[in-house]
C-alpha cells in the first residue's frame, strides 16, 4: 500500500512567499487498484507525481511535511535510484526520459541497467511490444517520431520495468483513439498484476469503465470518490472534462474533409496555397506526402493516426524540414521567411521557451506593455509573470506558448495538440482566444486528437489519409 499521511506541500514564489499546494493530505492506494488524479490545470497534479518518484525535494526544491510510505517504508529516506527500483514513470513529455536515439535501445535501456540478461530482456521486449501493438517502433530514430510515437515507446519501455508502482502523467494527450485503447489495455495488464497504478489526466472518457477511484484536486486537498459515484452530472459540478466517448462520428460532418497526402488539387482562390509539399526522410523510407492544400481564413483542426505526418507537414509550412520540398504562398505572394507571418505552438513547448521569465518570454514577441498584461491575465499567468518558464506546469507552459501566438499578431497561427495539460477551464478558454483570433481573419490550423475540443470548438475538420 502506498499512503500519505499528514502530507502538505509549498513552493516559495518569486517575492519569497509560501505557496501552497497541499494541505495535511491524508489518503492511499490499494495494490491492484487503478487511481486517476484530475483538477485544474496547474492544481498540483505533476507535484503529486513527483513527490512519489522522488524528483521533489531532490531536484524540485519545496518545503514538505508529513510522510509518505510504501508498505510501512518512509519514501523520504529513499533517493531516486532507490526509489526507481520499484516505480517507473511515464512523464507527461516523453522526450525528459529518454536516454537513446534508437527506440529499441531505449526500451531496454532501463533492464540493461539493472543487469538483466540479454534473452530475458529480448523476451520482455517481444511480449511487451506484441501486446501493446508497439513492435512497428522497434528500431527507429526516436528523433523521427511523432509525439505520439514517442509516447507509446516510453510506455512500453516502463511496462518492462515489472515495478510495484506505474505513474503516468498526462499519458493520452499524444494518442490517436487506436493507441488510447492500447494504452488502457496496458493499464488492466498492470491492474492484474496487482500493481499500483496511479494516471494524472483530464481526459476520463477511456478510464470511467476500469478506474477504481478518481482523486480531484481542489482547494489543496485531494478528494476521493469511487467509480461508482461517477457520472455525467458529478463530472459537470466537479468542472472536469466529459466521462462520455467523443468519435469521430460525432464530429460536424458538415465542416469534415478527407484529404489524402498525395492528392494535388487545390483551390487557388483561398488565401494560403501550399504548393507541391513534399516530404521523405529516407532514400530506403516511403513518401509521407506530396501534394497541395489551400486554406482560407478560419479555424481548421487537421486529425490522423499517429505517425501518418501532422507535425512533418507543419514543419514544412514553417520551413523546418529543410531538405523537404514545397512553396508556400499567402494572398498569391510566395512566403520566403516563414517567421515573418506565421506564429508555432509546438507539441513539445519547452522547445521554444528561452528566457528566465514568463514576462520576459511574451515580451520577446512584443513591447506593448497593456497587450501582455491583458493576455498574461487572460492566460490566468500574470501571477507567475516572475518565474521561470520551465517551473510551470505543462498546461502553464502550453497556455504560455499560446500567450505568445496571441501577442504576436501574425496572420498563420499553428498549434500542434494544444490541449495536452489543459482542464476544461482553460480548454474553453483556448476556444475563445481561438474564436476571437479568427474574427481578426486569421488562419487557424491546428493538429489535434481531442475530439471533445474540436467538438466543442466546432470548426472545419481536415482529415490526413496516405490514400494514393
Amino acid at each position: 500500500m502506498l499512503e500519505f499521511k499528514n502530507f502538505s506541500l509549498a513552493y516559495e514564489n518569486y517575492e519569497g512567499k509560501e505557496n501552497k499546494i497541499f494541505d495535511n493530505i491524508n489518503l492511499s492506494f490499494e495494490k491492484g487498484s487503478i487511481n486517476v488524479i484530475s483538477g485544474e490545470s496547474g492544481s498540483g497534479k505533476s507535484s503529486f507525481i513527483k513527490i512519489i518518484n522522488g524528483i521533489i525535494p531532490e531536484i524540485n526544491n519545496a518545503k514538505i511535511s508529513g510522510q509518505v510510505l510504501f508498505d510501512g517504508k518512509n519514501l523520504f529516506d529513499e533517493n531516486i535510484t532507490d526509489r526507481s527500483q520499484y516505480i517507473s514513470t511515464v512523464f507527461q513529455n516523453p522526450k525528459n526520459q529518454f536516454y537513446c536515439i534508437n527506440s529499441s535501445d531505449e526500451i531496454a535501456f532501463a533492464l540493461e541497467n539493472r543487469n538483466v540478461k540479454r534473452d530475458e530482456i529480448l523476451r520482455k521486449i517481444d511480449y511487451y511490444t506484441k501486446l501493446l501493438e508497439t513492435d512497428k517502433l522497434l528500431d527507429r530514430d526516436l528523433l523521427k517520431l511523432s509525439g505520439g510515437e514517442k509516447q507509446l515507446v516510453a510506455i512500453t519501455s516502463v511496462a518492462l520495468m515489472d515495478n510495484e508502482i506505474y505513474i503516468f502523467d498526462e499519458p493520452s494527450a499524444s494518442l490517436d483513439n487506436n493507441s488510447i485503447e492500447k494504452l488502457k489495455n496496458i493499464i488492466k495488464v498492470l491492474q492484474e498484476k496487482k500493481k499500483i497504478i496511479i494516471i494524472a489526466e483530464h481526459r476520463l472518457y477511456y478510464l470511467k469503465d476500469i478506474l477504481d477511484k478518481l482523486f480531484i484536486i481542489e482547494d489543496k486537498k485531494i478528494n476521493s470518490y469511487k467509480r461508482e459515484e461517477i457520472n455525467e452530472a458529478f463530472i459537470k459540478s466537479h468542472k472536469l472534462r466529459t466521462i462520455n466517448e467523443i468519435k469521430k462520428e460525432d464530429l460536424n460532418k458538415l465542416k469534415y474533409i478527407k484529404k489524402s497526402f498525395f492528392d494535388k488539387n487545390y483551390d487557388d482562390k483561398k488565401i494560403i496555397q501550399c504548393k507541391n509539399f513534399y516530404c521523405k526522410y529516407k532514400e530506403n523510407e516511403n513518401v509521407i506526402f506530396d501534394f497541395n492544400i489551400s486554406f482560407d481564413s478560419g479555424i481548421y483542426f487537421l486529425i490522423g493516426e499517429n505517425g501518418i505526418g501532422k507535425t512533418s507537414f507543419i514543419r514544412n509550412l514553417c520551413g523546418l524540414n529543410k531538405k523537404q520540398k514545397g512553396d508556400l504562398y499567402y494572398e498569391s505572394e510566395k512566403i520566403k521567411r516563414s517567421y515573418e507571418k506565421i506564429s508555432l505552438v509546438m507539441q513539445d513547448v519547452n522547445y521554444q521557451l528561452f528566457t528566465d521569465s514568463v514576462y520576459s518570454e511574451i515580451s520577446i514577441v512584443s513591447e506593448d506593455k497593456e497587450l501582455k498584461e491583458k493576455i498574461l491575465h487572460e492566460l490566468g499567468l500574470w501571477d507567475k509573470r516572475e518565474s521561470h518558464p520551465q517551473s510551470l506546469s505543462g498546461g502553464e507552459k502550453q497556455r504560455l506558448a499560446l500567450g505568445l501566438a496571441l501577442t504576436s499578431q501574425k496572420k498563420i497561427i499553428l498549434l500542434d495538440e494544444p490541449t495536452s495539460g489543459l482542464c476544461l477551464k482553460n480548454m474553453k478558454k483556448l476556444i475563445g482566444f481561438l474564436k476571437e483570433m479568427k474574427k481578426q481573419n486569421k488562419t487557424i490550423i491546428i493538429i489535434t486528437h481531442d475530439y471533445e475540443f474540436i467538438k466543442s470548438a466546432d470548426e472545419n475538420i481536415l482529415e490526413f489519409v496516405n490514400e494514393k
